[in-house]
């Protein structure tokens, strides 16, 4: 404690010195000043005379003019007389001595009541979060476990505990509440995706032995895990193959649809890959799928569609069947719904109903919650996104709806490259006999598109046509 003390009086002397320094310094003598004047003056004097010689001024204006000037300058010479260094230096020397006091008493007198020197030093990394677990969520995880001790069988309880624990950024507790629920479901890929993600999150980031057999099943079991083939990208990056993680992740964007969530950070990888290796990222990056709905397979770091489970409904689902937890799923989204019709403006609510809707097939209630979305937040890209893929045409050749046509000019604006956008609303240029806006559109198309895309020569030929 009485080391803090002198580090805290040192720190205080230090940030003190350079103010006490231009306060206890000499002002600049007056006689300097005082000399300048009467050169000034005496310049005033002469040009007086000359103006009296050139008859601008008369006799008694010179006389009047020189009176002044003698004046003005009896003045400077009194004040360079009567002024001493000392005295002026007095008050400077009172106020440096006032703020020396005050200053650390100021200090001390705000530092006391707030501050708390006797604590024990924590490490930043080891520092509880600012937002600690609600106390609720606390013991609704404390029943599960306890739940869990009485039937350790309950696959559905073990997978809720596991994303809790996830959630709860305890991945140690997440790696062990997955290997239960692998236990009772060993031929789950999703589970084995979900347990080897836990692990490479435990791992701080890196991608272990264990963790790239899981994803080799879990891909193995499902060839679209998006999740898995993401991170066994990652796995030959750490492993120094920088190529053998191109191969992946091209592929796996070839693989995924336009809209995929993962896309943007696949991609960003490829970037930051090829970069290394030489290559450019726009030619090895191929176009993916024409946007679908979502398919249920996993995406890197992805959450469920379903609306957020309060402590209470986590516990009171650890226990039910299958078709009992999903009419309770289904519950809570009509409730959201009820929500949103007095809260119109939650873009953030109208997004979580229009996933929760499309996952529950409802595909004309999903198009309604994001038109609430669009119009909460205009904004948005991924709503308009969201929008113009369950709006599309069936046939890529045909024309659009007019919402799907107004959805892509939304993504246009918001995303100047957005290929999607691009194709379809050049489509509807040449339609309406907009050539020069048809062959801008393509033309921006073309030059995202790899040289050995096969949607180039199409693309070229339909171009070629216009006149």
């Amino acid at each position: 404690m009485i080391g803090f003390w002198l580090v805290a009086a040192a720190l205080t002397a230090l940030a003190l010195l350079p103010l006490l320094r231009t306060l206890l310094r000499p002002p600049p003598p007056l006689e300097g000043a005082a000399e300048f004047a009467r050169g000034v003056y005496a310049a005033q004097v002469a040009e007086i005379e000359r103006d009296l010689k050139r008859g601008i001024l008369s006799d008694d204006q010179a006389r009047a003019a020189r009176a002044e000037v003698g004046r003005r300058l009896l003045s400077v010479a009194d004040e360079a007389a009567g002024v001493k260094v000392e005295a002026l230096a007095k008050p400077a020397q009172r106020t440096a001595l006032v703020l020396t006091l005050l200053l650390p008493l100021a200090a001390l007198g705000v530092y006391l009541p707030l501050g708390q020197p006797n604590l024990p030093a924590v490490p930043f990394a080891t520092r509880p979060p600012e937002a600690p677990v609600p106390p609720q969520v606390m013991e609704a995880v404390a029943k599960l476990e306890a739940a869990l001790k009485d039937n350790p069988d309950d696959v559905g309880a073990w997978g809720l505990l596991a994303q809790t624990y996830g959630a709860m950024s305890r991945p140690a507790d997440a790696v062990n509440a997955w290997r239960q629920v692998l236990r009772l479901s060993p031929d789950d890929g999703s589970v084995k995706g979900a347990l080897a993600e836990a692990l490479t999150v435990a791992a701080d980031g890196v991608v272990g032995e264990e963790a790239v057999r899981l994803f080799t099943e879990a891909v193995a079991a499902d060839p679209m895990d998006a999740r898995a083939r993401y991170y066994l990208g990652m796995a030959r990056i750490q492993a120094g193959d920088i190529r053998g993680a191109l191969d992946r992740w091209t592929a796996l964007v070839a693989d995924s649809p336009a809209d995929a969530p993962w896309l943007p950070t696949v991609r960003a990888r490829i970037h930051d890959a090829a970069t290394q290796v030489g290559l450019d990222p726009i030619a090895i990056t191929p176009s993916p799928k024409p946007a679908r709905a979502p398919s249920p397979a996993a995406a890197p770091g992805s959450g469920g569609a379903a609306p957020a489970l309060s402590p209470e409904q986590m516990q009171a689902m650890a226990g039910m069947s299958q078709q009992d937890q999903q009419a309770t799923i289904n519950s809570m989204v009509d409730g959201l719904q009820a929500k949103l019709k007095d809260n119109p403006g939650d873009a953030d609510g109208w997004m979580r109903l229009a996933r929760a809707r499309e996952v529950q097939g409802n595909l004309d209630a999903a198009r309604d919650a994001l038109r609430g979305a669009v119009k909460a937040d205009p904004k948005r890209l991924q709503a308009w996104l969201d929008l113009s893929r369950l709006t599309a045409p069936d046939d890529a050749q045909t024309q659009g709806s007019a919402e799907f046509l107004d959805a892509m000019a939304k993504v246009l604006d918001l995303a100047p490259d957005n290929p999607q956008a691009l194709y379809y609303l050049g489509q509807q240029a040449a339609n309406e006999g907009k050539n020069d806006r048809a062959r801008d559109l393509w033309g921006r198309l073309l030059k995202q598109l790899p040289a050995d895309a096969p949607q180039r020569p199409e693309l070229q030929r339909r171009m070629d046509s216009l006149k």
